[in-house]
């Protein structure tokens, strides 16, 4: 009898040690760094993945709320937005106690398999982007993009709703109306009329100073033209050298930060790359989420 329940319990243990790595394997290891696009499915453009990770590190820098773009092939047996929000706890996305990480998650269509696309606020974003607002931005600004085969104009499009959101901007609500409605329709009038009215008090004083230059080339001596031809001569031979002066000015600066870097050691390099690595890291982790956000396919 000892020896069945043993069996039994150590059958129970090989279970849960399988089903314990399968999940595993579903999610992608934690970064060492805090980068702030993992674009595991290869479906982003590299400049774009720089610029979106520079902007997301600002923004972090800035506000101290932590946006991820992060894409899969495969979300194994998860929801997309399930799938998100473990991810964030795994990875601790945001800050301690402050819980205000933010997960973009995208997987690709293939010929098998529905995109998705899910939008995940850790528990303390959740007060400004609540689930109906997250739907309504994953539909309204990442599916048509999505739909078009563009993945980097939807991941733009959907940063710039929600990071104004995030830093307390604007709220969720009046995002969606500002973006949906284009703007007030008398605020454009008025911007008409007032670049109506600069272009024409520009040509309206450009046409006088062009009367007011005839009149004085037509009525002045020879002399006098001499003078003001002399005169605008000499202006521009020093407006000309004005600008190579300040174009050699910008050549010795340009040649001296050349130089400085060449002569920077490559282990100096290293060290300053590590020491940005490990600052990164310790700033990430402590962050949960509670599975809020909203997701969609395409």
């Amino acid at each position: 009898m000892k020896k069945i329940k043993f069996l039994l319990l150590a059958a129970v243990a090989v279970m849960m040690s399988a089903t314990s790595y399968a999940a595993d394997a579903d999610f992608p290891a934690r970064p060492d760094t805090a980068i702030f696009v993992h674009d595991f499915a290869g479906m982003l453009k590299a400049d774009q993945v720089k610029a979106m990770d520079d902007s997301l590190r600002a923004f972090s820098k800035r506000t101290t709320n932590q946006i991820m773009v992060i894409t899969v092939k495969d979300l194994g047996d998860y929801d997309p937005k399930m799938y998100a929000a473990e991810l964030g706890d795994r990875w601790g996305v945001g800050q301690k106690k402050l819980d205000n990480g933010m997960i973009i998650l995208i997987k690709p269509k293939t010929n098998d398999s529905k995109g998705q696309f899910a939008l995940c606020p850790g528990r303390g974003l959740n007060g400004a982007l609540p689930d109906v607002a997250c739907k309504r931005i994953v539909d309204g600004k990442a599916i048509p993009e999505l739909k078009k085969g563009d993945y980097d104009a939807a991941v733009w499009a959907v940063l710039k709703t929600v990071m104004p959101i995030c830093a307390g901007e604007i709220s969720a609500e009046d995002a969606m109306k500002k973006k949906s409605s284009g703007g007030d329709g008398n605020g454009w009038m008025w911007f008409v009329g007032i670049f109506g009215a600069i272009v024409g008090g520009v040509a309206y004083s450009n046409n006088r100073a062009k009367k007011k230059q005839a009149l004085r080339e037509a009525t002045e001596t020879p002399e006098e033209r001499a003078a003001r031809l002399a005169a605008a001569e000499q202006r521009k031979k020093e407006l000309e050298e004005e600008r190579k002066k300040r174009e050699a000015e910008r050549a010795i600066a340009g040649a001296a930060a050349a130089a400085k870097g060449v002569f920077k050691s490559a282990r100096e390099k290293q060290e300053e790359e590590e020491r940005r690595k490990r600052a990164n890291a310790e700033k990430f982790g402590g962050g949960t989420f509670d599975g809020g956000g909203a997701s969609s396919e395409w």
